[in-house]
C-alpha cells in the first residue's frame, strides 16, 4: 500500500510518499513563516516535487493522509481541501491524522509519557498525553483545550517521573513548564509534525480500514471569528 501524506497544521507545509514495502519514498517541507508565505502558495509545488522524486504519479496512491488538527485554522482548511480534491480526482480514500498524536510519534519507544502541546493563545494550549506501549502510543489524556496551570497540575497527578514535551506550544510556554516541573520536564529538539510520521500513521490507519467518511478540521475550539459572530448573534 502507498500513501501520500500532507501536513499544513502549523508553520511547516510538508508532504511525503510512504510505501508499506519500501518505507519512505520521498519527503519535503517548507517553513512558511521563514519564507513569509502561505501553505496555499507552496503545497501543490511540494506535492509535485515529492512525486517526481519518488518517480510515481498521483494515481499510484492507494490512499491519502492529512492532518486535520488541531492547528492553524487556515492551514487546516488548505490541507483538507487539497486532499478532498485529490480523493475526488483519483477515487481513492483518505484518513484523518491528529497533529497531537503525530507529534508524539516523533518519539517511538519513549520510556516516559509524551505531552504534545500547540499554542491556542489566551494562555491556553491544545494538548494531549501519550504513553508508548506494545508497539504504539496509548492516549492517557485525550486531545483538549487546557489552561497552562491546569495542564501542569494534571501532569503532576498523572506522573511522578519525567515527561517529554513537544510541539509548537513550547515557543510560548516552555519557561512556565520549566518553572513548574523543573528537571522532570524534558525538551527534545523535534517540535514539528513530520510528514513522514503522518504517512506512517496514515498507512497504519489505512491498513486497518480506518478511512474518513468526511474530512473536517478538528478545531477543538471554534475560531475566534466564529465566537465573535456567535456573541453578536446571541
Amino acid at each position: 500500500m502507498r500513501i501520500l501524506s500532507i501536513d499544513t497544521s502549523g508553520a511547516v507545509c510538508g508532504a511525503a510518499v510512504v510505501d508499506s514495502a519500501a518505507g519512505l519514498l520521498s519527503s519535503a517541507s517548507v517553513n512558511t513563516d521563514a519564507v513569509k508565505s502561505t501553505h496555499s502558495a507552496y503545497l501543490m509545488a511540494v506535492i509535485d516535487f515529492i512525486l517526481n522524486e519518488a518517480a510515481v504519479d498521483i494515481g499510484a496512491m492507494d490512499a491519502f493522509a492529512v492532518v486535520v488538527g488541531p492547528g492553524s485554522f487556515t492551514g487546516l482548511r488548505v490541507g483538507i481541501a487539497t486532499v478532498n480534491g485529490l480523493c475526488y480526482a483519483t477515487g481513492k480514500p483518505a484518513v484523518a491524522v491528529s497533529s497531537l498524536e503525530a507529534l508524539a510519534w516523533n518519539f517511538p519507544f519513549a520510556a516516559d509519557p509524551v505531552c504534545t502541546i500547540l499554542d491556542a493563545r489566551q494562555g491556553e494550549v491544545y494538548g494531549a498525553v501519550f504513553q508508548w506501549s506494545d508497539g504504539g502510543f496509548n492516549t492517557i489524556v485525550t486531545p483538549q483545550l487546557f489552561g497552562i496551570p491546569d495542564s501542569l497540575l494534571l501532569l503532576r497527578a498523572l506522573n511522578e517521573g519525567r515527561v517529554i514535551f513537544t510541539g509548537g506550544g513550547l515557543a510560548v510556554h516552555k519557561s512556565a513548564i520549566t518553572a513548574a516541573l523543573g528537571d522532570a520536564a524534558i525538551f527534545p529538539t523535534a517540535t514539528h509534525v513530520s510528514p513522514c510520521v503522518v504517512g506512517t500513521l496514515g498507512l497504519k490507519m489505512a491498513q486497518r480500514g480506518e478511512f474518513a467518511s468526511e474530512l473536517r478540521p478538528l478545531y477543538i475550539r471554534v475560531p475566534l471569528a466564529v465566537e465573535r459572530l456567535q456573541s453578536v448573534g446571541g
